[in-house]
């Protein structure tokens, strides 16, 4: 079957709008992008996106990224990245980026999070997180955080200190951290301890017996034991080398114990039976 008129047209605008991408280009651009993409995926690129950004793009960009970046991350995503984020935005991720990390990065991340992202903090902010923490743990704890509590939470305690706490902690303790307590306190700890402090007791303590500790205590209690200790005039050098520790109950007494503990067993009275 032959295709319809408006099919037709279609295919015939499409090609034409190639080809003033490629005229826009210059010669020898063109024919570098065009040679080593194919028609094909040139075709399919510029009928889903704007020929205005894909020029401003395509002149912002040496052929040999341009091709990179139409191989290795998939067209859906590469259309929905330029959708999502400004042209100058767009063009610094993938100058301060490899190809390699950009495509991990909007293959894991939504292009729509990573434009919300550079609108929020800006371009320059959102490179150095993803460099700072590194793109793997970059990608983990954005799957734990949804986009809006993690720009909420900076808002709070600033870039910085998110920064440090994090570098310090491993992906599994940042998770159980946020399955158990959530962020909502988070500012509230780091304003209060300092992120120094904050560092110190997760350390001390390792993150299951921290957050075990807040449990048991609740979270203003625990701050307000910390107050009375930091009133207290204690000294490290008086800690005694030696604490006496519970010894274990040897296994006789052990028993003894619980059977002296354990209830004897009522037995059933008979019944007296009613004379009538």
């Amino acid at each position: 079957m032959y295709p319809k008129l408006g099919q037709m047209k279609e295919v015939l605008v499409t090609i034409q709008t190639v080809y003033q991408y490629l005229e826009k280009l210059g010669p020898k651009k063109s024919f570098q992008i065009l040679k080593n993409l194919g028609y094909e995926k040139l075709l399919s690129l510029t009928g889903k996106v704007p020929k205005e950004r894909l020029i401003v793009l395509t002149q912002k960009l040496s052929e040999e990224t341009v091709v990179e970046l139409v191989n290795q991350i998939p067209e859906k995503i590469l259309v929905e990245m330029i959708s999502e984020n400004d042209d100058d935005d767009l063009v610094y991720f993938i100058h301060s980026l490899s190809i390699t990390d950009l495509a991990t990065v909007s293959k894991s991340i939504p292009p729509k999070d990573v434009g919300l992202l550079a609108k929020t903090l800006g371009r320059e902010v959102s490179v150095e997180i993803l460099k700072s923490l590194g793109i793997q743990k970059s990608i983990a704890l954005l799957k734990e955080i949804p986009m809006r509590d993690f720009l909420w939470l900076v808002d709070q305690v600033q870039v910085e200190p998110i920064l440090r706490l994090v570098n310090e902690l491993s992906v599994a303790d940042c998770k159980k951290w946020i399955k158990q307590r959530g962020l909502e306190e988070l500012p509230i700890l780091l304003k209060f301890f300092g992120v120094s402090n904050v560092l110190e007791i997760f350390k001390k303590l390792g993150m299951n017996q921290a957050l075990a500790m807040m449990h048991l205590l609740g979270t203003r209690e625990m701050m307000e034991l910390s107050v009375i200790l930091s009133k207290m005039q204690l000294a490290e050098s008086d800690i005694p080398s030696h604490l006496p520790f519970k010894t274990k109950m040897e296994p006789g007494l052990q028993k003894a114990k619980v059977a002296v503990k354990k209830k004897p067993s009522a037995k059933k009275k008979k019944q007296s039976k009613r004379s009538h």
